[in-house]
C-alpha cells in the first residue's frame, strides 16, 4: 500500500489550500457556506485562504469529501490532477504499481473553460 510521508501530506495541504477560492467559486459558496459543508468555521476557511493558517490533513480530507460529491469540483480536481496519483492511491489503499480508480466522466466543454481560466 502507498503510504504518504508527513512532508507529502503537508505539500498536499498547501496545494489544496491554494485552490480553496476556486473550489468555492465552482460551488458558488461563501466562506461561511463552504465552512458549513466541510465542518469548518468561516474564520478557519478565511485564515487558510489568506495564508495566516495552514491547512492540516483533517481539513484536507473534509474539503476532499465535499469535492468528491460535487460534480464540478470533482471534475476540477481530476482535470487539474490537484494532489497527484499518490494521493488517490493512498486514499484507495492501492499499491504504487496499481493505478487509482477514477470513475468520472469529464465534460470536454468544462475542461476547455477551466483551461481558459473561466
Amino acid at each position: 500500500m502507498v503510504t504518504l510521508s508527513a512532508e507529502e501530506k503537508r505539500e498536499m495541504c498547501s496545494i489544496l489550500a491554494s485552490q480553496l477560492p476556486k473550489i468555492r467559486e465552482l460551488l458558488g459558496a461563501t466562506q461561511e457556506t463552504f465552512g458549513e459543508l466541510c465542518g469548518l468555521s468561516r474564520i478557519t476557511i478565511s485564515r487558510i485562504e489568506n495564508g495566516s493558517a495552514r491547512m492540516n490533513w483533517s481539513h484536507l480530507t473534509s474539503v476532499m469529501f465535499v469535492c468528491a460529491v460535487n460534480r464540478r469540483t470533482k471534475e476540477y480536481f481530476y482535470a487539474n490532477n490537484l494532489l497527484g496519483v499518490r494521493f488517490l492511491q493512498f486514499m484507495q489503499q492501492k499499491d504504487a504499481n496499481i493505478p487509482p480508480e477514477t470513475n468520472i466522466v469529464i465534460d470536454l466543454n468544462m475542461l476547455r473553460s477551466y483551461a481558459e481560466g473561466k
